[in-house]
């Protein structure tokens, strides 16, 4: 007999569990990748991990951006929002995960289990595009 788990109670425990042995972590991805199979709750994967993202940072302060970019960061670049990051949010340590999106045509997009920061050309264009049909 299975019972279901709710998602703040797992993420509440995944999280302490990451937090109290790091080299562990993978473990309990796969733990929390087969209680979601088990249970076909695979469609609730993304957030499950939003909720282990969010209680990362509120046990262990721990802050996780997923980062999109046109082309690679530089090196200067990710320093720069790492610092952002660590200051707009008070987390203790920043870890950002990078993908490219060559649509967003330049700049970055960085999304937190708490809200996006949208600064990418795109954006600044699609903006442009509906004030000029608007009128």
């Amino acid at each position: 007999m299975h019972h279901k788990i709710s998602r703040r109670v797992l993420a509440r425990t995944v999280a302490a569990n990451m937090l109290a042995n790091p080299k562990q972590a993978s473990h309990w991805i796969k733990v929390v990748a087969a209680y979601l199979l088990e249970n076909n709750l695979a469609d609730d994967a993304d957030l499950v991990i939003s909720d282990i993202e969010r209680e990362l940072f509120v046990q262990g302060g721990q802050l996780n951006a997923r980062v999109t970019t046109a082309r690679p960061m530089s090196d200067h670049l990710r320093n720069e929002l790492t610092q952002f990051l660590t200051q707009a949010t008070k987390a203790k340590r920043v870890v950002v995960s990078e993908q490219i999106d060559a649509s967003l045509v330049g700049g970055l997009v960085a999304r937190t289990p708490d809200g996006e920061l949208d600064l990418s050309v795109r954006r600044q264009l699609n903006q442009l595009a509906a004030m000029t049909t608007s009128d």
